[in-house]
């Protein structure tokens, strides 16, 4: 058995189910993906909020292990969750058991090597938990995109949801154990990575047996250059964006320390919360298989967004009473409001530009906000601490919005008059 099996050639949603089995269409309402990813957003919120327990220079260990093992998963990770969830029906079974399981394993290996350079430049943080966390980080976007191939998107999500209720568990246990360390906190989190993604390969491993064989591969010598040409411009654009998005953070860590780190990415933490709806907006849209002709309005994502964020914003200023170390993070949070919004955004709009003009445009819109963002934050972080790297990333995403946005109007003129 194999991920290669995983994906029909059929319609992305897939067959509905029998009309006796369908679930009412209040619970439907009730576990919508949207609602479900919320959820699961709300409960790793919630360990954030948890981790406030430590003190602030243990929060900042904790948090440089987490940056490094994200970023390393989106710079090594090959962005193979993304190329997947856009490639047309029927994609996987034309190229085959080995072509699949080559670009997974190389994806998990590069994610390793690159979160262990990435903890190394932080001078924060444990070798051991940034390279192990960044491979199961990849295992789990890598294959979860499988599923999401076949709409399986209340799985996924529930799935995250359920990971985040035990890391929120596994943090308040041991705050009652008075176990205040972020080395130990880190590795907790740790195991709870390689729990969802062996939770995720059990989900797609039933859906192989499901399937059952998968016809011989389509192939030719020209498709596969073509896939690691495509892979190639894709992931340049997604490695520029991610390095826009948390390389601040690795900066934050190297020039201003492990106490200030955990501040500011508690409340990067906070205003990602305003980013669900957007998130989700964006896979459905990479993963369906027709066109939608109003899919990339962003104003709803944005005005849905706005009130998330404040309540954000409201939270970080309530912690700052109750934890006294953390006081300032309300003014992080309303230099990083704005970008939250642009991002918010700009993740509906490359989507769609990745989806009808290929791998290049998004490209060219992330190599420009990065080209804008690395001076932007070499120059303030190291002056203006944690403030200068929060307003640095609010323009930065901006950047990345606008000129995504702009890109799209250059290749669809008849939509020019929607926001």
């Amino acid at each position: 058995m194999s991920l290669v099996n995983a994906a029909r050639p059929s319609p992305g949603s897939g067959p509905e189910p029998p009309p006796g089995r369908r679930p009412p269409p209040l619970l439907r309402r009730l576990v919508a993906p949207e609602r479900l990813y919320l959820v699961a957003l709300a409960l790793t919120g919630l360990a954030a909020v948890v981790s406030v327990t430590l003190p602030a220079a243990e929060r900042g260990e904790l948090s440089a292990n987490m940056v490094s093992a994200t970023l390393g998963a989106a710079v090594g990770g090959l962005s193979l969750d993304t190329f997947l969830l856009s490639r047309p029906a029927g994609w996987i079974f034309s190229r085959g058991r080995a072509w699949i399981l080559t670009m997974f394993g190389a994806s998990v290996l590069l994610s390793a090597v690159a979160a262990a350079l990435l903890t190394t430049v932080a001078g924060v943080g444990s070798h051991l938990v940034g390279v192990g966390a960044a491979a199961g980080l990849t295992v789990f976007n890598t294959v979860s995109s499988v599923a999401l191939r076949q709409s399986s998107f209340r799985l996924v999500y529930t799935l995250r949801a359920v990971s985040g209720a035990v890391l929120v568990g596994g943090y308040a246990a041991l705050y009652a154990s008075g176990r205040l360390d972020g080395t130990v906190w880190s590795v907790v989190w740790l195991a709870i990575q390689w729990l969802s993604a062996v939770a995720v390969c059990g989900l797609v491993l039933r859906m192989v047996r499901r399937v059952g064989p998968a016809p011989a591969p389509t192939a030719t010598g020209p498709d596969y250059r073509a896939d690691v040409l495509a892979v190639g411009h894709l992931h340049t654009g997604i490695f520029a964006q991610m390095m826009t998005l948390r390389f601040n953070q690795i900066l934050v860590a190297r020039f201003v320390g492990a106490g200030p780190l955990g501040v500011y990415a508690l409340a990067v933490a906070a205003l990602e919360f305003a980013q669900a709806g957007a998130v989700v907006r964006a896979q459905r849209i990479l993963a369906g298989r027709d066109g939608d002709p109003l899919s990339h309005r962003a104003g709803p994502v944005v005005r849905a967004a706005l009130p998330v964020a404040l309540a954000a914003v409201g939270g970080l200023a309530v912690l700052g009473l109750l934890q006294p170390e953390y006081q300032d993070a309300w003014v992080l949070g309303i230099c990083l409001l704005p970008g939250a919004l642009a991002t918010g955004a700009g993740k509906t709009w490359s989507s769609v530009l990745l989806k009808e003009r290929g791998e290049r445009a998004p490209t060219r819109v992330a190599l420009l906000t990065l080209a804008i963002a690395i001076p932007i934050y070499l120059a303030v972080i190291p002056l203006a601490g944690v403030v200068g790297a929060a307003l640095a990333s609010s323009l930065a995403y901006a950047v990345h919005a606008l000129a995504s946005r702009a890109s799209l109007r250059q290749s669809q003129p008849r939509h020019s008059g929607t926001v």
